[in-house]
């Protein structure tokens, strides 16, 4: 008797419904519908709706959308920039030890000459 490796019943994790086209603009702007929700004042299920192309995404929405990822864009940005210029900076010298210590500073490592 051969094997059938394909199941008859989906997973429960499976995507059924495939996503819409705002769909990763409401994960990028709010990462889940509760929050969009929240912050529209409307059902999760309408967020649902509209992600999923079920119900034409009002252009107030869209507007504002827009704003939240420019916002994001602006943020990750700089953030960006922040890490760039700490990268670039040498590395702070070592402390000058105090107290008991204070004759025993290590000394710089020689580097070995490649062959």
């Amino acid at each position: 008797m051969p094997h059938c490796s394909d199941t008859i019943t989906p997973s429960r994790f499976e995507a059924r419904v495939s996503p819409g086209q705002h769909s990763l603009a409401f994960k990028v702007a709010f990462g889940s519908d509760a929050a969009a929700a929240r912050y529209f004042k409307v059902s999760r299920m309408a967020i649902w709706r509209w992600r999923h192309d079920r119900t034409a995404l009002p252009r107030w929405v869209a507007e504002i959308l827009t704003e939240i990822m420019r916002d994001r864009l602006r943020d990750v940005l700089a953030a960006q920039q922040h890490l760039k210029w700490f990268l670039d900076r040498p590395p702070a010298p070592p402390r000058k030890l105090s107290g008991c210590c204070a004759g025993h500073e290590r000394k710089p490592r020689r580097h070995r000459p490649k062959n």
